[in-house]
């Protein structure tokens, strides 16, 4: 697996998981990164029999990064190099791996946008004459990516009992965070990165306590823009009741915590936590631009980024005002399957498969 990050965000959690998966059906894996890594990542990747090489960093010594690159692909004499990225800024690592000793190269989509349009836009028609399999993490990802190209849905898959609610969870987390029985707490967990429209959420969360002043934004998560998130936070009216947790590794009980969840992502791939927050029974409040594959439940609901930040939370005030049986929640037919990764791992297996019968690029 190449990734340029290893930390606590979307790629991180599928590379892991699946790579686990791998694992624990005989394989063998080793995560190469290009950039930062995170010590918990780290840890679970070891717990998991993940092997972590760090290469020199991508940004501040690219040429270097991109030798030991060449020179750990050809050393490790892997069967298959699986690329992972949100655009086609994985050029240079996919034309790498081409010319390595690997057998089959795989990419992978995360993303429906990225920092540099123009270039993705130059160097997306040849990444499918790279690859040997594709992959994206939902349709709007893999026509971002791959246009016309044939690729495969790999969804972002997780153990998905761990995110039911928890009665006895959302009462210890309240006592534990000096947060009242009975105050409304609209949820957020994502990576404090720009896409993700932090300033927008804390909008959305002043108009929502201005009517409900019994509230408290909580924000999961950490990142680049954590300064700048809480820059905004201080500067907000409203600060006292916006909590901001930082990064943790496994926020699967503070879903129980929370009363809603709040999404107003600028761009997604999928947004794999409105998965869970759905699996926890909350109502989730998205922006439209974020992919329908990700509503599972009628506990989904999208809101057009174009809308101002007091149409959101008049709709969050309406949910609020109608609570549901969180341990109740109707989800859509077969939608839960593709997330359980002990299924959609087949379909990562097979793709690799197929393409190591078809003898991949290269005669060894």
């Amino acid at each position: 697996m190449v990734v340029y990050n290893l930390v606590n965000n979307g790629i991180g959690k599928v590379v892991l998981t699946y790579s686990a998966e791998l694992i624990r059906h005989g394989h063998k894996v080793t995560v190469l990164v290009g950039g930062p890594c995170e010590r918990e990542k780290m840890d679970e990747a070891a717990v998991c029999g993940v092997t972590v090489s760090q290469l020199p960093d991508k940004k501040s010594d690219t040429l270097g990064y991109f030798k030991a690159l060449r020179k750990a692909l050809d050393e490790g004499r892997f069967d298959v190099c699986h690329v992972h990225g949100n655009s086609g800024m994985v050029f240079p690592e996919l034309v790498i791996a081409r010319r390595s000793r690997v057998v089959a190269v795989a990419c992978h989509c995360h993303n429906t946008g990225c920092e540099h349009p123009v270039l993705h836009r130059v160097l997306r028609p040849f990444v499918p004459r790279l690859c040997d399999c594709m992959f994206a993490c939902s349709e709007e990802a893999g026509k971002w990516l791959y246009g016309n190209a044939s690729y495969l849905v790999l969804p972002n898959s997780f153990n998905l009992g761990k995110f039911a609610f928890n009665a006895e969870a959302r009462a210890e987390l309240r006592v534990a965070y000096g947060i009242d029985g009975d105050t409304y707490v609209l949820g957020n967990v994502a990576r404090l990165n720009p896409e993700k429209n932090h300033p927008f959420l804390i909008d959305v969360f002043a108009a929502f306590h201005a009517e409900h002043p019994d509230s408290v934004l909580m924000i999961v998560g950490g990142g680049p823009g954590e300064k700048d998130v809480r820059s905004l936070v201080d500067s907000s009216p409203v600060r006292d009741s916006i909590m901001l947790l930082g990064n943790i590794a496994d926020p699967s009980k503070l879903y129980s915590a929370m009363d809603c969840f709040v999404f107003p992502s600028i761009h997604e791939g999928l947004g794999i936590v409105l998965i869970e927050a759905q699996l926890a029974g909350l109502d989730c409040f998205v922006s439209s631009d974020v992919p329908n594959g990700a509503r599972v439940s009628d506990r989904f609901h999208p809101i057009p980024l174009s809308r101002p930040a007091v149409s959101w939370a008049a709709e969050i005030s309406s949910a609020a005002a109608c609570p549901r049986d969180r341990s109740r929640c109707d989800f859509h037919a077969g939608a839960l399957e593709r997330f359980d990764v002990r299924s959609s791992y087949h379909i990562l297996e097979g793709a690799y498969e197929a393409a190591l019968a078809q003898g991949g690029h290269n005669e060894h």
